[in-house]
């Protein structure tokens, strides 16, 4: 801190910092520019607050009032930010009371007369202030991405110092007790939450009782083995300290630790000092951070997610915790190498605006910095959602085609009705662009109206009429077609807008892999089979390639299937009698898969083979076989009653006769679910079942009447559109699926595999 010199004088104000941190600060209020030229320049460019945050290690800033003095010209200027135009008169006012109370006090001798008539000059903010900091980083297109993540970064930079600072621990469930007061008077109330327990010597115990705490969730993947649990940081007095507490992901305490954690982040630090020390008794703390609840839940996913994929041996776990223990402090608080800020892109007013955040998300969408973002440095789920879906929008409001891993997303986020609606969507608005004018240079608008071809090119579908007539062809000619002339395509190849990626000019994979046969020697190599089953699939696939694809699903593990889902899904019909047929696979997860599938997909053909599947399924795939049969709409009801009249007759099927009737009454309950629920006609249908003299019949319609809410909650649950509780945080088979459908962005194919497809 710079000691005051002449007239100079200075208070301690307490700063909020914007990782949540909150320190004392000093403020100028006069500098004397003959005695402290340095500092007073120094206020005049970056404000007068002085301090840095002991947490981020970010700088105090901001623009507020403070008076210059000069005395060798008899000159005093009171300067003001910006913001303080309606100000003027109550900063003056106040300036006179300070003078007032400096003389009464008898730190000013007197009151000149050039110190009661200051000038005055408000100041424009000529660096980034605290309160446009985030905001003029997104601006600035030329100066990159932003550098900061989340709502609360880690520190920047970490002092050294000979003292522990890192610490590691094992996770457990413990008794906190909360005392309160109930109708009955006092009493304890006892609750499980996650506990670190930890033996610390006397500097180590000071400084965790004492600092501001920090806690995340996290799944670390570079350690030999997938390490879970929290992460908390402790600042203090400049001094920076990290504690990780892993659990075992591959344990039933992971499932119990990431339950309590995915309902509400917490956990309880029990800290004991050394015995015999001042202040050795246990100290106990709790800390907890808001909005990252669906974090803890998918470390936990994502981590048994990778202990599935390989094999480890017994001891990987102890060695991975050997080596995270050997990791330096700095390291572990690296962050992400492409960041997202909270509240970022909340304001996308240009084109050009909308083409930096349209970039910009891309690289850190990721796969591997995503899920850094995500599972280490605490961007919380639904924060990256919300950035995702503002930049979306504006990029569909200004006629610029997303990048493809999106495109699944704009869909299902309705943003548009289906990729022929998209693709219309950007062509209009790219045209209104062009006509009125935008901030897009040449060469972007070029890229724009390629992209837009190239979405028409990996979807087949028809150009719109604006693209049509951008590139210079008939609007009203099918865009590709079986026999169709060369002329359409020699002029699309030779259109300068059109990009060369799209035209298979460079970084192209030719979807063509060969005949069937060559397809399915291609399919048996377990290196090569996910991606040739992609690009076989890729551009809406023959029925050879389709039938060669599905024979080798068999084989495929979960992770080959959750990835080659989506690009079953875009088949449409044209997948739904090879999906019928693998509702009788032997092997459960391709069994479910195509269950989801055909529920999505809602072909009528598809009643007798699901309901055959519900009356014969010996697992709990039989909930996504109800799921999509309520897909079928109402006709599925007397399908559904003629299921029952069979068993009643005494037709054997592998489950008993009071399992398929509650089977029964849950395809029912779908059914009205899918039909809009409690006020639709459906509703009514089923009512008068619940009526029939049947009784088989009736008490399976009353069934479904009684668990609607239940049934519609699961369904939710199951799409990812309401968390799951507990344990079944853990999503499964089912809402993966789902998710590899809908969320593109986190799909299991690496970049350079998606590049080849493309």
């Amino acid at each position: 801190m710079t000691k005051p010199m002449g007239a100079s004088w200075a208070i301690e104000v307490t700063y909020a910092c914007r990782c949540g941190v909150h320190y004392r600060a000093q403020r100028w209020r006069w500098i004397d520019r003959d005695a402290m030229r340095d500092e007073a320049d120094r206020a005049r460019q970056d404000g007068p607050l002085r301090g840095r945050c002991p947490a981020c290690g970010a700088a105090a800033v901001g623009r507020v009032d403070w008076l210059e003095l000069e005395p060798s010209v008899e000159q005093a200027v009171l300067v003001l930010g910006a913001h303080q135009r309606h100000e003027l008169v109550e900063v003056l006012r106040a300036h006179f009371d300070a003078v007032s109370q400096r003389v009464a006090g008898g730190e000013q001798g007197v009151a000149q007369a050039w110190i009661l008539r200051p000038l005055w000059r408000f100041e424009e903010d000529e660096t980034v202030t605290a309160g446009r900091e985030y905001e003029a980083e997104l601006a600035a297109a030329s100066a990159g991405v932003p550098t900061l993540v989340g709502a609360n970064p880690w520190p920047a930079q970490v002092p050294e110092t000979e003292a522990p600072n890192t610490y590691l621990a094992m996770l457990a469930m413990d008794r906190a007790i909360d005392r309160g007061q109930n109708q009955a008077g006092a009493e304890q109330q006892d609750d499980e939450i996650v506990t670190i327990s930890l033996d610390l010597d006397d500097a180590g115990h000071s400084l965790w009782g004492q600092a501001a705490l920090q806690i995340r969730p996290i799944h670390l993947r570079d350690h030999g083995y997938p390490l879970t649990g929290v992460r908390l940081v402790a600042s203090y007095l400049g001094r920076i300290a990290l504690i990780d507490g892993i659990v075992d992901v591959g344990s039933e305490e992971a499932a119990h630790v990431f339950a309590s954690l995915s309902r509400r982040l917490r956990v309880q630090l029990i800290l004991r000092g050394s015995q015999g020390s001042i202040g050795s008794s246990a100290i106990r703390r709790e800390v907890s951070a808001r909005d990252l609840e669906r974090n803890a839940a998918l470390c936990l996913e994502s981590g048994r997610a990778a202990l599935a994929r390989s094999e480890y041996p017994r001891e990987a776990f102890v060695r991975a915790l050997e080596h995270l223990r050997e990791t330096p402090i700095a390291e572990r608080l690296r962050g992400a190498q492409q960041t997202l800020v909270a509240g970022a892109y909340r304001h996308l007013i240009s084109p050009r605006e909308t083409w930096v955040a349209l970039d910009h998300l891309e690289v850190a969408s990721n796969k591997r910095n995503l899920a850094h973002l995500l599972e280490v440095d605490g961007l919380s789920v639904d924060e990256y959602e919300a950035i995702r879906r503002r930049v979306l929008l504006a990029s569909v409001e200004h006629g610029l085609c997303a990048p493809r891993r999106f495109w699944r997303r704009i869909i299902a986020s309705g943003l548009a009705d289906d990729f022929d609606d998209y693709a219309t969507k950007l062509a209009r608005a790219r045209a209104e662009a062009d006509q009125d004018g935008d901030d897009l240079d040449s060469e972007q608008r070029a890229a724009g109206w390629a992209r837009i071809g190239e979405l028409c090119d990996l979807k087949q579908l028809e150009y719109p009429v604006e693209y049509s007539r951008k590139i210079g062809i008939e609007p009203d000619r099918p865009r590709r077609h079986a026999g169709a002339g060369a002329g359409a395509t020699s002029r699309r190849r030779s259109d300068p807008n059109r990009s060369r990626s799209a035209a298979g000019e460079i970084n192209a994979r030719d979807t063509h892999v060969g005949g069937a046969a060559s397809i399915r020697d291609q399919l048996r190599d377990p290196e090569l089979r996910l991606r040739v089953a992609t690009a076989s699939l890729g551009n809406g696939g023959s029925p050879e390639a389709i039938d060669a694809v599905f024979d080798a699903l068999e084989e495929f593990d979960e992770e080959e299937l959750l990835a080659i889902i989506p690009s079953v899904a875009e088949l449409g019909t044209q997948a739904v009698s090879a999906l019928q047929t693998k509702l009788e696979s032997s092997r459960q997860q391709v069994r479910q898969a195509a269950a989801i599938l055909l529920g999505i997909a809602r072909d009528q053909s598809s009643m007798v083979p699901l309901l055959r599947c519900l009356a014969r399924e010996e697992t709990r795939v039989w909930f996504d076989v109800a799921r999509a049969i309520g897909g079928l709409g109402t006709s599925a009801l007397d399908r559904l009653c003629a299921l029952s009249r069979q068993s009643a007759r005494g037709e054997q099927f592998p489950i008993q006769h009071r399992e398929l009737v509650a089977r029964i009454g849950r395809a029912m309950a779908e059914v009205v679910i899918a039909e809009g629920g409690p006020e639709s006609i459906a509703r009514d249908m089923v009512d008068a079942l619940s009526q029939s003299s049947e009784t088989d019949i009736s008490v399976a319609a009353g069934r479904a009447l009684a668990t609607l809410h239940d049934v519609s909650v699961a369904g939710a649950q199951i799409r990812g559109e309401r968390s799951l509780p507990d344990t079944t945080q853990l999503r499964g088979f089912a809402r993966r699926a789902y998710e590899a459908i809908l969320v593109p962005e986190l799909d299991i194919l690496d970049e350079e595999l998606e590049a080849e497809i493309l």
